[in-house]
């Protein structure tokens, strides 16, 4: 009996603002003021470019393809130094659960790795991404993308290193 009406930007901005702002600190490292200067960039570029006839998925990546793209633009992405990722180090590196890690030594953890593959990690590891998006999203090849991937290793290795903060949750 007709078509489903689209969503306002307003919806799909509000529906999206606690995950953009959790990603934002992440790619951040934890910085608040940059996180939300990030957050207000992204949402006013992307209400120019808004589909009202895209269904919630396709939105949320939108959403956080032009999270990832304002960073990287505003000059936090140029660097691709930093230490540089190892080969794989035991088994089950993959499964590691995030949920389990405090959200604050998590994004502290994250400054230890270059913009690019904080980027590449957070799309594929946190939000689940598949490669092939995430390296659409962000412009590089296949093989770039797995070497950024390996960058894992590195925030693993960082997150096992600090202690946790006071009031942090955690065994």
């Amino acid at each position: 009996m007709g078509t489903a009406m689209g969503r306002t930007f307003e919806e799909v901005a509000s529906s999206e603002m606690d995950s953009l702002y959790q990603g934002a600190l992440f790619l951040c490292g934890g910085d608040t003021d940059a996180a939300e200067c990030l957050v207000v960039d992204t949402v006013m570029l992307a209400f120019r470019e808004h589909a009202a006839d895209a269904d919630a998925e396709q939105t949320r990546r939108w959403l956080e393809t032009r999270l990832v793209r304002s960073y990287l633009r505003n000059g936090r992405g140029q660097s691709s130094g930093g230490p540089r990722p190892t080969t794989a180090r035991g088994a089950g590196g993959d499964r590691t659960c995030f949920d389990e890690i405090g959200p604050e030594r998590l994004f502290q953890a994250a400054e230890s790795v270059p913009p690019l593959p904080r980027s590449a990690l957070w799309l594929v590891l946190m939000r689940r991404w598949r490669r092939f998006d995430a390296s659409t999203a962000l412009g590089v090849d296949a093989d770039e993308m797995d070497d950024m991937l390996g960058y894992r290793d590195v925030l693993m290795g960082e997150l096992l290193s600090l202690e946790p903060r006071r009031g942090e949750g955690g065994a």
